[in-house]
């Protein structure tokens, strides 16, 4: 119970962030700390890195995605910033408060590649989240430096969730004799990797440059979202646990 309720007080404090000005930054960075310390509480708690399961990735992810606060706080208007970046990290962490917490991992995720195939995707994912909230921001605020800040950051999401493919098949042939089965999940995983390389070209094509390819784009997140959390109750798969 003090688990969830450390999440809820940060996920407020997320949300009252979203009331802007200097209030609204000090609302964020508080609730950044305490996001951050629950981070390195289950760090400490479970012995390794927090990444092994639904409820530690979600949350993690969540917090790289709130530390992107800095990075565009030089670059976009801090009100416009906290009325969209915060609403990204607030879903993430409420999804992550309906995943089941275990505190133990399978033999058979006990190894480096496991570890390198879910930090270079909890990377990919994050940089694939931030980069559309570039795009809401240049939707909103028609600045072509926020056009450009969203291709460059999926760019780099998709060079980071391409190694963690690379990771997972790696661990998953050590593991089991076979680089990849044709499961749904490894199917969405496949049309998300698909996606962003399709919004990646787009933007090169005159017929899709600017507003459209912002848009297709900004819907990689809701994509992203069903590939990882929606598969399993929907469709059914055997990797329900990460």
């Amino acid at each position: 119970m003090a688990n969830i309720l450390t999440i809820l007080v940060f996920i407020t404090l997320y949300g009252l962030s979203m009331l802007g000005g200097k209030k609204g930054t000090v609302y964020f960075i508080t609730g950044l700390i305490l996001h951050g310390g629950y981070i390195l509480y289950r760090f400490f708690h479970l012995g390794w890195l927090p990444v092994t399961e639904r409820y530690d990735i979600l949350l993690t992810m969540s917090f790289c995605v709130a530390i992107s606060f800095f990075y565009f706080r030089k670059k976009v208007d801090l009100n416009l910033l906290l009325e969209t970046l915060p609403l990204f990290v607030i879903i993430l962490s409420l999804f992550a408060v309906f995943q089941p917490r275990m505190d133990t991992i399978d033999p058979s995720m006990d190894s480096v590649w496991f570890f390198v195939h879910l930090v270079f995707l909890i990377s990919g994912y994050a940089f694939f989240t931030i980069s559309s909230v570039a795009g809401i921001i240049y939707l909103r605020k028609k600045s072509v430096i926020h056009e450009t800040i969203q291709y460059r950051l999926s760019l780099f999401g998709w060079l980071l969730f391409s190694f963690s493919l690379i990771g997972g098949s790696t661990w998953f042939f050590l593991t089991y004799g076979s680089y990849w089965l044709w499961t749904a999940k490894e199917l969405w995983i496949t049309i998300a990797w698909f996606y962003y390389s399709f919004y990646l070209h787009s933007r090169m094509k005159s017929s899709l440059s600017g507003r459209p390819a912002v848009i297709i784009g900004v819907l990689g997140f809701p994509i992203i979202i069903f590939s990882y959390l929606g598969v399993m109750p929907i469709l059914g798969s055997p990797w329900s646990q990460f």
